[in-house]
């Protein structure tokens, strides 16, 4: 015979277990479609929680002194924030090319880039690559004179008497040539030791022999340059085989008796102090670093920004005292990130009376997606990179177009951020030691926002450079 089929059934406990089961289930769903919109819309949530990571899955850092020229997208996803990963990738492989040792013979070129033993056994203050690319001084210090070649390490104009000058440094990351000073727009940076944290800002040759060879140091030359293309200038673009346009922004800070060198890149060498307007040997140390690449099929740049650890509280492996954060809630930084912000851009040449600025982060660094987000992602490289000085550097954040076709100029009425490739994340991409004061969107809204595109796509037809377009002259 055969038998009946029995209906299931199922007991009042089993039907309620259920609806427990499926609610939960909707909450989590609804949670992670929200993912990546939070309050600081930077792809997480508000800066009041403390960073919650999952777990770093299936990267394995590439330790090259090869600058990558495209970013690798696995699966593309139209839900810009699982895009994150491959950015923060190209991120860190940008940062550890960009502090691969140099060739000291030759400006910008890794020495042996395809052994890793190159960059896991270097010192931390070894001269790296970055280091040697030309700095604002090179390019825009020159007065009349060209500039000098790519190699050649004598300017026809030298601050410093009888000897070269690697950095010359500013009391700002945007406008800072000697006698200048307003970090980012604003006043000036002074941390716990009160001293100044300086700035430099430098070209790589791809970029610095583009404004060269057309001569757009010159107003002049770059307004005709703007008139017979279209209107706007376009820098040199990567490709699979070939480095684009790279910009770079240092904020570094005077290493004291009360600081751990070992813990940052360190150069003790003579640099231009803006402060004191001499040439003469310094310790510093590196706190901060901007990175713009132009890269393949993302013409409006990818920007990614790094931090030495100990700058505020709240990284993993920070360490006490920190560089701008007295270690206490006291003064309050209520809802703008920083206190005690300097009431004058003049710099006070009297170090006793100036007061430290106490700052906080404000925008957390992001704790999405759930896996392999920017935290994740940062432990997984201070692991791979832990017999060196780049573990105690993190990435705070990586900005990138996520419809780079989509482009109007700012000044042919574009609108941001949907004319400015639909920059993700839209708000809030910050690092404390170069936009300390802009934290806040209120702070920042008449400075052109608080993210790097946000800020930069205001530069008028200068494919986002502030610097040739206040600088060139």
């Amino acid at each position: 015979m055969i038998p009946k089929k029995v209906k299931p059934r199922l007991s009042k406990l089993s039907i309620v277990t259920l609806v427990l089961v499926l609610l939960f289930s909707g909450l989590i769903i609804a949670q992670w479609s929200c993912s990546g919109s939070g309050k600081g819309n930077n792809g997480s949530d508000s800066a009041s929680k403390p960073p919650t990571a999952g777990s770093g899955s299936g990267i394995t850092p590439a330790i090259s002194g090869n600058v990558p020229t495209e970013v690798n997208i696995p699966n593309p996803d139209s839900n810009a924030v699982n895009n994150r990963p491959a950015f923060d990738v190209f991120s860190w492989q940008t940062f550890i090319a960009l502090c691969w040792p140099v060739d000291t013979a030759k400006r910008g070129v890794p020495l042996t880039p395809d052994d890793p033993n190159t960059m896991l056994k270097m010192t931390n203050s070894t001269p790296v690559v970055w280091t040697s690319y030309k700095n604002q001084w090179d390019l825009f210090g020159q007065g009349n004179n060209t500039p000098s070649a790519w190699n050649s390490w004598a300017d026809p104009v030298n601050l410093c008497t009888n000897q070269p000058v690697k950095h010359v440094f500013g009391s700002a990351k945007s406008d800072m040539l000697p006698g200048e000073g307003n970090e980012s727009l604003s006043v000036p940076l002074i941390d716990q030791r009160k001293n100044y944290a300086l700035y430099e800002i430098r070209y790589n040759e791809v970029q610095y022999n583009f404004i060269v060879n057309n001569s757009l140091y010159f107003s002049k030359n770059l307004y005709n340059y703007q008139k017979a293309n279209g209107g706007a200038v376009t820098m040199p673009i990567s490709n699979k085989t070939t480095q684009g346009s790279i910009l770079i922004k240092a904020a570094w800070k005077h290493i004291t008796p009360q600081d751990d060198p070992s813990r940052y890149y360190i150069i003790n060498e003579i640099v231009y102090d803006p402060v004191t307007k001499k040439c003469t040997k310094e310790m510093m140390g590196l706190v901060g670093l901007h990175i713009a690449q132009k890269v393949d099929q993302f013409g409006e740049w990818v920007w990614s920004s790094f931090e030495q650890v100990d700058n505020v509280p709240g990284a993993a492996n920070a360490k006490a005292p920190y560089t701008f954060n007295n270690g206490t809630n006291v003064p309050s930084t209520t809802n703008h990130g920083f206190a005690n912000k300097p009431t004058s851009k003049v710099l006070n040449p009297d170090s006793a009376s100036r007061v430290p600025v106490q700052v906080v982060r404000l925008n957390e660094i992001p704790t999405t997606p759930s896996v392999n987000n920017t935290v994740d992602i940062n432990k997984i490289y201070q692991a791979a990179l832990s017999g060196t000085w780049l573990k105690y550097y993190q990435l705070v954040i990586t900005q990138w177009p996520s419809n780079a076709g989509q482009f109007k100029q700012f000044t042919q009425n574009g609108i941001y951020p949907a004319d400015c490739g639909g920059a993700f994340p839209v708000n809030n991409c910050v690092n404390v030691t170069m936009e300390t004061y802009f934290q806040n969107m209120n702070d920042a809204a008449g400075a052109g926002g608080n993210s790097c595109m946000s800020c930069h796509y205001q530069a008028p037809n200068t494919d986002f450079s502030w610097s040739l377009q206040l600088r060139s002259h």
